[in-house]
C-alpha cells in the first residue's frame, strides 16, 4: 500500500491513526510534483491528501479511506457491532469533517500577523467553541469518545482539537477545552499508536506555525 501524505496534513494524520492502530504495512510517499500538481493528479484525480494506492487502484478522501481500512483490516475493530452506536460513530465523523474542522482550517489564513483580521479570528473562535461544546455534550468517554476501544470517531478530533489550541495560540488567543474532552485527549495521547501517528504531525505543524507567524 502506498500512502500519499505529508507530515503537516491534518487529514493525513487522521488516516495515519487508523493505519497505526491496525498495524497496516504501508509506504508513505509525498505527492509527486507537490500537492495538487498535474503529476499528482495523474495518479489521484482529486489532487488532495491523503490517498492510498494498491497496484492501479487509488482511493482518496480520509473518511472513505478509513472505512475501507476498517473493512479490509477488521481487527482491531474501529466500528462497534451495535448498529445504533455504529451510526453514532459515523455521525461524529461527519460532524468533524463537515462542521468542526472547516472552521478550524479557516484560522490558517490568520496565523501571519500581517494578514490577520482580529474580528474574523474572534468570530471563528466563538463558532469553534460552540461546536466543541456540542461535541462535548454528545460524548461519554469510556475511555474513548463513544466506545471502550478507539473508534473512527476519535481519529478526527484527536488531530483537530490540538490543532485549534495551537492555531488560536498562534493568533494570540487561548481556548480551554471542556474537561470531558481534555481528559479524553490526555488519555488518548498516551496511547502508543496514537503517539506514533500524531508525533510527526504535531512537530511539522508547530514548525509551520512558527515559520508562518514569523514571516
Amino acid at each position: 500500500m502506498i500512502f500519499y501524505a505529508t507530515a503537516v496534513s491534518s487529514y493525513s494524520a487522521k488516516v495515519r491513526i487508523v493505519l497505526a492502530v491496525k498495524r497496516v504495512a504501508f509506504e508513505e510517499v509525498a505527492p509527486p510534483g507537490g500537492y495538487r500538481s498535474a503529476e499528482y493528479r495523474a495518479i489521484v484525480p482529486m489532487g488532495t491528501l491523503p490517498a492510498i494506492r494498491i497496484g492501479d487502484w487509488v482511493l482518496s478522501e480520509s473518511e472513505a479511506i478509513n472505512e475501507y481500512l476498517e473493512e479490509s483490516y477488521p481487527e482491531p475493530a474501529m466500528l462497534p457491532a451495535d448498529l445504533q452506536l455504529r451510526a453514532r460513530v459515523r455521525f461524529l465523523c461527519r460532524f468533524h469533517d463537515l462542521v468542526l474542522e472547516p472552521k478550524v482550517r479557516a484560522l490558517f489564513a490568520h496565523v501571519n500577523p500581517a494578514r490577520r483580521d482580529a474580528r474574523q479570528v474572534a468570530a471563528l473562535r466563538s463558532d469553534i467553541e460552540a461546536r466543541i461544546a456540542q461535541l462535548a455534550s454528545w460524548v461519554q468517554p469510556q475511555p474513548w469518545l463513544l466506545t471502550p476501544t478507539i473508534s473512527l470517531a476519535d481519529c478526527g478530533p484527536l488531530v483537530t482539537l490540538p490543532l485549534v489550541v495551537m492555531m488560536l495560540a498562534a493568533c494570540g488567543q487561548a481556548i480551554v477545552l471542556p474537561p470531558v474532552l481534555q481528559g479524553w485527549l490526555d488519555a488518548a495521547q498516551a496511547h502508543a499508536p496514537v503517539r506514533q501517528a500524531l508525533d510527526p504531525w504535531s512537530a511539522a505543524t508547530q514548525a509551520w506555525l512558527a515559520a508562518t507567524h514569523g514571516a
